[in-house]
């Protein structure tokens, strides 16, 4: 099993995020000095830790008072299935308990996955303004 760490306990290097993020083909433009800077001030993140290799990663971004956005949960491609983002998104769960509602948008195959944690599907649209 990994270990899953908050930032705080355990820094997130952004060019291992950057890694992860290769894997399903997200964000390819991003780089490691924007990730860096997301990880600093973005919100709460957590990592999944196998020894030294980053495995998984999840954030959410918050007011800190009445709205949390689950932004990225990803888990290494040969590790999936493995529990490791039932762990990341408990974890960050933890880390938003205060916040009374926490919204996350997903591809609708993962909407079980999501379901299993609690979340429940709206109807609202999801909507994108990409610059």
């Amino acid at each position: 099993m990994s270990d899953v760490l908050t930032h705080a306990e355990r820094p997130i290097p952004a060019q291992a995020v950057r890694a992860l993020y290769r894997a399903p083909g997200w964000w390819p433009d991003r780089t490691d000095h924007q990730i860096g800077r997301a990880l600093v001030g973005g919100g709460p993140a957590v990592g999944a830790w196998h020894d030294d290799e980053l495995v998984g990663f999840a954030r959410a971004v918050s007011d800190g008072v009445l709205r949390a956005y689950v932004e990225d949960v990803v888990v290494t491609p040969r590790l999936r299935g493995a529990g490791i983002g039932t762990a990341l998104v408990h974890r960050l769960l933890e880390q938003l308990a205060d916040i009374p509602t926490v919204t996350l948008f997903c591809p609708r195959s993962l909407a079980p996955f999501y379901g299993r944690l609690g979340f429940r599907a709206t109807g609202q649209a999801v909507m994108h303004l990409s610059r």
